[in-house]
This record gives structure tokens, sequence and C-alpha cells, in this order.
């Protein structure tokens, strides 16, 4: 069974997929990794974007300037939009084949880790969507921390995702993530136990 994993920036979902990693039969397709692996030197990818948005946004060594263009693209909903319409397409083909190996390799239930499952058309390849939230204080929190950025530009990146709303009403299963551990670990249990692993 593939299950899309996907919530607002912040929520927790590499906390989730954390836990759900330590169960047999379980495979993690991740799909931040993938879009480093398809806009890395060398790939097409690469090329278009730098083609749109200004070779400055390559960096001496021939790879992408990962921060120079979230500048360019969180302060421009247009701009997101055009990179998400070039991205995409190679994040979900090289997801595609990542399901196939996983398939090979006899797992039982593949979690498609999509921060953007909806906006890729990856949530087509899911048979059930889990979301991930929590609070926003929270989720602001955690993305200032985890990105060493400015209160402001975390605020920015939260503003351009879909509401909480959005996301709970394209879930199959909803966990909350708001630090309590314990909470989350029997969320996760429940979860997999309901998927029938």
């Amino acid at each position: 069974m593939i299950v899309g994993l996907t919530g607002p920036t912040g929520s927790g979902k590499s906390t989730v997929c954390r836990m759900l990693q330590e169960w047999q039969g379980v495979e993690i397709i991740d799909c931040d990794q993938l879009s480093r692996r398809v806009a890395s030197k060398g790939n097409r990818c690469l090329v278009d974007l730098a083609v749109e948005f200004s070779p400055l946004i390559i960096d001496s060594q021939g790879e992408l300037n990962r921060r120079r263009l979230a500048e360019i693209v969180f302060s421009d909903k247009e701009k997101l939009k055009t990179l998400n319409r070039i991205i995409f397409p190679y994040i979900v083909e090289e997801a595609e084949l990542d399901i196939m190996r996983a398939r090979e390799r006899g797992a039982k239930l593949i979690f498609l880790d999509a921060p953007t499952l909806f906006e890729s058309g990856a949530d087509k390849l899911c048979e059930k969507i889990v979301v991930v939230t929590a609070d926003p204080e929270i989720r602001l929190r955690r993305i200032i921390d985890r990105d060493h950025i400015s209160a402001e530009l975390a605020v920015r990146r939260m503003s351009s995702q879909h509401t909480d709303e959005f996301f709970a009403d394209r879930a199959d299963y909803l966990i909350k993530n708001n630090n309590d551990t314990v909470e989350l670990r029997l969320a996760v249990l429940e979860l997999l136990n309901d998927l029938g692993l």
C-alpha cells in the first residue's frame, strides 16, 4: 500500500517518519530528498531552473544554491508556482521509480513523505493520505530552529502553504504533533494497526 504523508511545514513529518521507519516492512520515500536528487549538478531539472530563475541560483561548484532560490520564490507566489511547475514532474517520476524499487524489496507499506503532495499530483499515487499537523506557534518555533532563519522568513514560508483546514479535508488520518512524544508514538502505532501492518 502506498500512503501519502503530508502536512504544513514545521508540523513534524520527519519525526513521524523516524518512528515509522522503526517497523519492519515500512519504507519511506522522502520527496525533499528526491527534489535534491533531481535538481543536483548535471541534471536536466537544474538547467531548467537556471534558465527560468537565473544562473545565479547555481553556486561555484555547479550545485543549486537552495537558499538563493528560496529567497526568490518564497517572496513571490507566482515564482513559487513556476518553480513547482518545473520541478514537480521530475519529482513524481523519481518517486514512481523509488516506489517500484521498494515493492521489489518487499515493502508492505510505502510512505510517500511529500510536503507538496497535492500540488505535485503525487496524491494520485496514494491509496491513503496521512496529514501531520501542529499548532501554528509550535510550527513557527520549529521552522526557526530547524532552518536557522528569521521569524519573518519562517512566517513567509508558512503563509505560502495551504491552511490546516485544506490538509484536514483531504486526510484519511490526522496526526496532531504538539511535542508530546508518547502521544505521537501512540498515534503512529494506531495508524500502522489501521493500515494492517
